[in-house]
């Protein structure tokens, strides 16, 4: 005889008893997981690039009522439609009853992964990729876990990750998905194979008022990163490497910006970088009078900065944008290899950028200013999906 299933643990919440009159008391369930499905009905596009051509997938997530007393958890699977390959994860992490938010994480996972992430966002790429044929991101195949460990200050000003990365590393080659405008890729290049057994350090400051990517607020982010990989870790990949990336937004009087940034990313010792941690300059989020990757090295150095005007919102614009700034901007960076840091590039642009109730907008023309007598000197039109600094 089969046994009744077992309930859901619930929690249970009494009426409340208004002055004066007696009510039944009465038991409301309250389930301890909300279920959240992604995009629709939990169906998705994980990405759209030149190797896996489009991967829809599907996934969801349980997000605990109480975070202090249960973990969330959260799974997605998607293959790809240019080759057979199915990719997919999963996570758990529980957030520690302390002070702050201090999370504990761990997640599996078979994916294709990139390390210019750090300047174009994956949605922005699947956009480019599928319109013009120019995808922005190197790729690289990889599966294995990791355990990290998550803190944020109670107000979120500071914040801190320490990982451990274990995962077996494969290169992915390149393929011809279907694109509006014919194919014109970049070689997706070929990575350092094997195990890569990891640990990542984390930090942010930021002393903004208002901590949204979309909202702009003066005040500094400074962000820094410090990766080793193999030596006592064990594994097949060995490397260190750092980053730091410092950011200053001033506001004048009611809506005027000026806003800066300095980036620097190189290998810490004398061992080489593979492939997959090298430092790439060009592209959106980067350079964006030059084609993505154009410079690559072991270490790069990035300076931006830019003014922002207001523009008027009337009834048409509002329909568009919230708010629209009209934007000026400069460029330059330099990348080096073996200690010897090469020629300064550097452009400039115009453009217009604003905000709406889903996300952020930018269409910028940038012209390089060094590096010409080439055939791409001509102007390069951007769109970008998310604020550059």
């Amino acid at each position: 005889m089969p046994s009744e299933p077992i309930p859901l643990e619930a929690d249970t919440v009494a009426v409340a008893e208004l002055p004066g009159e007696e009510l039944p008391y009465e038991e409301v369930q309250v389930r301890p997981w909300i279920f959240e499905p992604a995009g629709v009905w939990g169906f998705t596009v994980a990405r759209y690039n030149r190797v896996d051509g489009l991967v829809p997938a599907w996934g969801f997530a349980l997000v605990p009522v109480e975070p202090d007393r249960r973990p969330a958890f959260a799974a997605r699977i998607g293959s790809a439609t240019t080759h057979e390959r199915v990719y997919w994860s999963g996570s758990v992490s529980q957030r520690l009853p302390l002070p702050g938010a201090l999370v504990a994480r761990f997640s599996v996972f078979q994916r294709a992964a990139t390390f210019d992430d750090w300047k174009v966002w994956t949605r922005e790429n699947d956009v480019a990729s599928f319109l013009t044929a120019s995808d922005l991101l190197d790729w690289w195949r990889e599966h294995g876990f990791e355990a990290a460990l998550d803190v944020e200050s109670p107000r979120g000003g500071l914040a801190a990750t320490v990982a451990y990365v274990d995962a077996h590393v494969h290169s992915q080659r390149n393929r011809d998905p279907f694109a509006l405008f014919g194919s014109n890729w970049r070689d997706n290049p070929a990575v350092e194979e094997g195990t890569m057994r990891a640990i990542r350090l984390e930090g942010r400051l930021d002393t903004r008022d208002v901590q949204s990517p979309l909202l702009p607020s003066p005040g500094w982010i400074v962000s820094g990163t410090v990766e080793g990989a193999g030596g006592a870790l064990g594994g097949d990949v060995g490397f260190s490497r750092a980053s730091l990336d410092v950011r200053r937004y001033l506001r004048f009087r009611r809506d005027v910006w000026w806003n800066a940034r300095l980036v620097w990313m190189g290998p810490l010792g004398e061992e080489d970088l593979p492939p997959q941690r090298e430092a790439k300059l060009g592209g959106p989020g980067s350079l964006r009078g030059f084609r993505a990757a154009s410079f690559v090295g072991d270490a790069a150095l990035q300076a931006q900065t830019e003014l922002r005007l207001p523009l008027p919102v009337t009834d048409d614009i509002a329909i568009v944008f919230l708010s629209w700034h009209w934007v000026a901007f400069a460029e330059a960076g330099a990348v080096a290899r073996d200690g010897d840091w090469g020629d300064l590039h550097a452009d400039v642009g115009v453009g217009i950028s604003g905000i709406n109730l889903f996300s952020y907008v930018g269409l910028f023309v940038a012209q390089r200013v060094t590096d010409l007598h080439g055939p791409e000197d001509g102007p390069r039109f951007v769109v970008r999906l998310r604020r550059d600094f």
